[in-house]
């Protein structure tokens, strides 16, 4: 079971017209997570380079939307005065942490000077302080942690509120858990996510250049390297995930897609929802038409493309999109059965749970790498508009890694 491009919207995002503007703002953390491709370098930038990357993604992404990233991004001493410049910028503003440093008090304090919204990495890959000296064996394990960040969103009110966590082969068969825990919280949980793990193999078979030059690469070079002699295969894709996602809960599916810059096959980015009411039943998704005339409408009245809104519930409304989405029509319909068989459930409140897939850079059969097209996560490098997620590369060694395979009876990873 895989989605079909013919189903999907395919985004109409570029490098130049995105609605995301990926702001790294410090490389500092005080968690460590299994696959993260950022070490500790450099510390927290100066606001005023900061300020002129949030110009240079406003003048050449034409952004929305700004994502604040690390490290960990709350822990950067002037993340009020960025949030008020972003939202003096008029764009909307995304918080992506691991929730450690997080208050009431410093979140409200986020919300008043302009955040949009707060998105949570909790997962199995963390070594979290709350379990400390415990090993961390399921995802079930953190949903109390998810639960009690979820509710103190709600209670400072007015910010959306995400969840994603890291998938491999350890947790892939929870992802139903993952999603059903969204669910059961829908009124105060807007979105999840999904990010394959990715790593960059590092044994016999691979080798690799940046200008022309050969890198030993050592298992601290970077901070996402795999040592093959040590790990299992890693093949987790976004088509996996759809796959568990779609087998248990039929009601979502997929509208919307980013491919690879060279598999043609691959779905790079899958955006999907389910639509359900406040006694949990699930009636269906909404469709590419929905997406595509959001995108376009958006584009139309604020003249940049739109991902990351404000807190808001079309609700009910999301039906009227039904003169254009067969796919809303069709999840109407088992709308109009549930309430035929007792008008009062008319009355119960809908909302729609929102899914995202993203599956990380993939190292192909040839050795060469597939990327995200139109990247919406990329980020300022010296001038220049880079992927975010193997910014290392350039800070190390000041251009993209280009792999050789010397081998080819080796185990497949991936580069992230």
């Amino acid at each position: 079971m895989e989605p079909d491009k013919r189903n999907l919207y395919r985004m109409p995002w570029s490098i130049n017209e995105n609605p995301i503007g990926w702001l790294e703002i410090t490389d500092i953390c005080n968690i460590h997570c299994a696959g993260c491709y950022r070490l500790a370098r450099y510390g927290h930038k100066p606001l005023d380079q900061i300020k002129e990357e949030v110009l240079f993604l406003k003048k050449w992404r034409n952004c929305s939307s700004i994502s604040l990233v690390g490290g960990e991004a709350i822990l950067h001493p002037d993340i009020l005065e960025l949030i008020r410049f972003i939202k003096a910028n008029k764009m909307n503003s995304i918080i992506i942490t691991n929730g450690m440093g997080l208050t009431e008090k410093n979140l409200t304090e986020m919300k008043i000077a302009g955040l949009t919204g707060v998105s949570f990495h909790i997962d199995t890959t963390q070594e979290r302080p709350e379990f400390r000296g415990q090993q961390i064996v399921n995802e079930t394990m953190l949903d109390d942690i998810r639960l009690k960040y979820a509710k103190l969103v709600a209670k400072v009110g007015g910010l959306t509120s995400g969840f994603g966590i890291t998938a491999d082969d350890n947790n892939f068969h929870e992802i139903p858990k993952f999603v059903r825990w969204a669910v059961n919280n829908f009124r105060i949980v807007n979105s999840i996510s999904f990010i394959t793990y990715r790593g960059i193999p590092v044994g016999e078979g691979y080798e690799y250049y940046a200008l022309d030059k050969k890198i030993d690469l050592k298992a601290d070079s970077l901070g996402n390297t795999i040592d093959l002699d040590k790990i299992k295969t890693i093949r987790i894709t976004s088509k996996d995930i759809y796959s568990i996602i779609k087998e248990h809960f039929p009601a979502y599916d997929v509208n919307s897609y980013l491919g690879g810059t060279i598999d043609h096959t691959s779905f790079k980015w899958l955006l999907g929802n389910i639509i359900l009411n406040s006694r949990l039943k699930m009636f269906g998704p909404y469709g590419k038409k929905t997406m595509e005339m959001f995108q376009v409408v958006y584009h139309f009245v604020n003249g940049a493309y739109g991902l990351h809104l404000k807190k808001r519930n079309f609700g009910k409304k999301i039906f009227i999109m039904g003169l254009f989405d067969k796919v809303v029509r069709k999840t109407f319909k088992e709308f109009l059965k549930y309430v035929i068989l007792n008008p009062i459930r008319l009355f119960y409140p809908v909302h729609i749970l929102n899914i995202g897939i993203v599956q990380a850079p993939d190292i192909l059969p040839d050795g060469t790498c597939d990327l995200c097209e139109s990247c919406p996560d990329m980020c300022v490098f010296d001038g220049k508009l880079v992927n975010s997620c193997r910014l290392d590369e350039y800070m190390e060694y000041g251009a993209l890694m280009h792999i050789h395979k010397t081998n080819g009876n080796i185990k497949t990873a991936g580069l992230a």
